[in-house]
């Protein structure tokens, strides 16, 4: 008898502490939503159990301090040790109920399912054909494995057979219980807790998976710089090739090198340099840009016949009309427009260096012409301004623009700021788009009223001073601009070399200055020029003040 009692003694041992656990657990659950619950225990001894008239209920409350939660777990086991001591002096065949939990199963004589060994659940809801089964001689074997044990602290454990992780809930050192680590969510998707240790783990493996940020991605300016950049290499290698070596016209009195010059913050661009033969010394610099879709080799007969005639040195750089290349200097950019007026102050060491490298063994002159061709002429425009900014324009002889054009500046801005005592004159064709339809000469006139700035040529075309040695690079400007009449040519020549030596000379020639603009009356004034200057002393050149 005495063992039967010590068999029922450790299933309700058992039932207990498997019900404790169950209600800790949902205890645990509800206080991590934030709402307070309610969960009971309660173990009667049986249907005649009514004499003891008491049930135990074991209440976990949310937010309570571990020492509470310890103390509420040791007094729950303490009444299940009465409840398990007066289930001996009652009836034999305790009942276990779990709150929250309900089975409901058809089980036959030993307790489970037919050819099914019993689990867990079954040991708990029917404790006595789980625990005193007897064996094949008809005796109750007791052996360690259906003995409970119990802890030093006192608190009872199931046996080891019937100890399954999937049921049976951990207890933390501070009193509370957690689920096992088998119950707990796959950090698998965003809704995982964050702040929790699995919330780590699915932080580190999104970012893990997102591909790092490239900080060299090309943007927009990028891409459009690179096609430029593409066009304008594969465009002037192949005029260059047409054209050849940098030559000047036979019989000419001026020798041509090439070389580099140095522009803003290190920036190094190609030159032409047209020197004057002989021991003269040179009148002055002139500064000769070229236009879009052009480079410097398009006006080598140009530039050679400035220098013969004005017994100036010209120094003709090529520049990118890629304006998206920003840090090449492009060729309407303001920037390139500062960097090349810097090139005229102080000791103009850049300007010297190349001149040098060309073959130039003196220093150079100190008074400058600034001339340039269609986008060209936009650009010294804007240089004249940014040197009368420095305080730089008293070596400024004038500004020459040879049918010019200004698309990133304002030419009303750049040649406002000029002061009026220096000479800006524009040499134009007829109106055409390659001019903008002569917005450079009404914005001159409007800019310096009763004052003469320039001449626009009947019938003259936008190419008509853009000249070059080679007859390839000629035919390709005449086929994108329209040809030229030699006439038209040779009146181009005489006004532009005329303005740019009474520039220097600080005179005003006869017959330069009307601004009728017919290639008959430019041209046969030139020619009465040439034939009294063979009989006069070049100190009795005769020459005239207008107004106009």
């Amino acid at each position: 008898m005495v063992d039967r009692y010590r068999v029922w003694l450790g299933a309700g041992v058992l039932a207990g502490g498997v019900s404790a656990a169950m209600l800790a657990g949902a205890g645990v659950a509800a206080a991590d939503d934030g709402s307070s619950t309610t969960s009971g225990a309660q173990a009667s001894s049986g249907a005649g159990d009514s004499d003891s008239g008491r049930d135990t209920q074991t209440r976990t409350t949310p937010g309570s301090d571990a020492d509470d939660d310890t103390s509420k777990t040791d007094s729950s086991e303490s009444e299940e040790s009465e409840q398990s001591e007066e289930s001996e002096e009652s009836d034999p065949e305790p009942a276990t109920r779990t709150s929250g939990r309900s089975r409901d199963r058809t089980r036959d004589d030993d307790g489970g399912s037919e050819g099914t060994p019993p689990t867990a659940d079954d040991v708990v809801d029917s404790p006595e054909s789980a625990l005193d089964e007897p064996d094949a001689s008809g005796a109750v074997e007791e052996s360690e494995s259906t003995t409970p044990e119990v802890s030093p602290a006192g608190r009872h454990h199931a046996p080891e057979e019937t100890q399954l992780e999937s049921t049976t809930a951990e207890v933390s050192p501070a009193g509370r219980h957690r689920a096992p680590e088998e119950a707990l969510p796959e950090p698998t998707t965003v809704e995982t807790d964050l702040g929790s240790s699995e919330g780590a783990v699915v932080m580190r493996l999104a970012a893990a998976e997102v591909p790092p940020l490239d900080p060299d991605a090309p943007n927009l300016l990028d891409i459009l710089n690179g096609i430029g950049t593409r066009f304008y290499n594969f465009y002037t290698n192949a005029m260059h090739s047409l054209a050849g070596p940098v030559r000047v016209p036979l019989g000419s009195k001026v020798r041509v090198a090439s070389t580099t010059l140095t522009i803003g913050d290190g920036g190094t661009i190609a030159a032409d340099w047209y020197i004057p033969k002989g021991n003269e010394q040179p009148t002055g610099l002139i500064y000769l840009q070229h236009g879009f879709l052009a480079s410097a080799r398009f006006y080598s007969a140009t530039a050679a016949y400035l220098a013969d005639k004005t017994n100036s040195i010209v120094v003709a750089p090529t520049l990118t009309w890629n304006f998206f290349d920003l840090e090449n200097y492009p060729l309407e950019w303001p920037q390139t427009g500062r960097a090349i007026a810097d090139l005229f102050t102080g000791d103009r060491a850049a300007l010297n260096a190349s001149a040098q490298a060309a073959g130039y063994a003196g220093i150079l002159p100190t008074r400058v012409v600034l001339a340039g061709h269609s986008a060209g002429g936009g650009l010294v425009a804007m240089v004249g301004r940014y040197m009368a900014e420095l305080g730089n324009t008293d070596d400024l002889a004038g500004v020459v623009m040879l049918d010019g054009v200004q698309t990133l500046s304002l030419m009303s801005d750049d040649v406002g700021k000029i002061p009026l005592s220096i000479p800006v004159y524009n040499l134009a064709g007829e109106a055409s788009s390659w001019n903008w339809y002569g917005d450079a000469s009404r914005r001159l006139a409007r800019l310096r009223p009763g004052m003469f700035t320039g001449v626009t040529m009947r019938g003259g075309q936008h190419s008509d001073a853009m000249q070059s040695t080679s007859g390839a690079l000629q035919m390709v400007a005449y086929f994108a601009t329209g040809f030229s009449s030699p006439l038209d040519v040779l009146a181009n020549r005489v006004l532009a070399t005329g303005w740019i030596t009474d520039m220097f000379a600080g005179t005003r020639t006869a017959g330069l200055y009307d601004g009728k603009g017919s290639t008959r009356h430019i041209l046969s004034s030139w020619w009465w020029r040439q034939l009294t200057t063979r009989t006069e002393a070049p100190a009795a050149r005769r020459t005239y003040t207008s107004s106009v």
